[in-house]
This record gives structure tokens, C-alpha cells and sequence, in this order.
């Protein structure tokens, strides 16, 4: 994601096998990064997802995320997902105006 090539962090990310990861932080910091993946290749169904999986895993270790707040944001603004009342929800715990 760093490198700015959004298609190989979806390609990575399915290789990873998160059952094995034993970290809360670490698992919400997977879907964070695969959340950002997803939504810069606009599938934003799919970055949905992803953050609503990582704020059940560590919300303490996603909520003042600056990059989630930005795709919360992005996301609650477009309303081209499925889940627009989630991401609502997600917002408004996270104070964004």
C-alpha cells in the first residue's frame, strides 16, 4: 500500500491467513491496510467490510486512525456501497461531523 500499487495489496492480503495472526492490533491493522486496498481500487463493498472487521477485532486500534477516518469519510460521502447505514453508525462513533 505504502509503494502506491493498491492492486497488490488485495493480491497480498489474500494470501495471508489471518486465523494465524494472535494479535488483535495486528489482525485490525490487516483489515485496515486491505480496507485501504479495496477502496483505492474502488471496491468499496469490499473496503466496507474490511473496516467493519477491524473496528469488531480493535476499534481502540482503529477509530483515530487517520487513514480510516479518511475512507470512513470517503465511504459515508460516495454512498456507492451496500452497507451506507454501517458506515453511518461507524462515523458517527468516531465523532466525523
Amino acid at each position: 500500500m505504502e509503494l502506491g500499487r493498491p492492486r497488490d495489496v488485495i493480491t497480498r492480503a489474500e494470501q495471508v491467513e489471518i486465523a494465524e495472526i494472535a494479535s488483535s492490533e495486528r489482525q485490525a491493522h490487516y483489515w485496515t491496510c486491505t480496507a485501504a486496498g479495496y477502496h483505492m481500487n474502488r471496491k468499496d463493498n469490499e473496503a466496507v467490510e474490511a473496516l467493519l472487521r477491524a473496528d469488531r477485532v480493535a476499534p481502540q486500534h482503529v477509530r483515530n486512525r487517520p487513514i480510516v477516518r479518511n475512507i470512513v469519510r470517503d465511504l459515508r460521502d460516495s454512498g456507492k456501497h451496500l452497507r451506507q447505514r454501517e458506515v453511518s453508525s461507524l462515523a458517527q462513533v468516531m465523532r466525523l461531523g
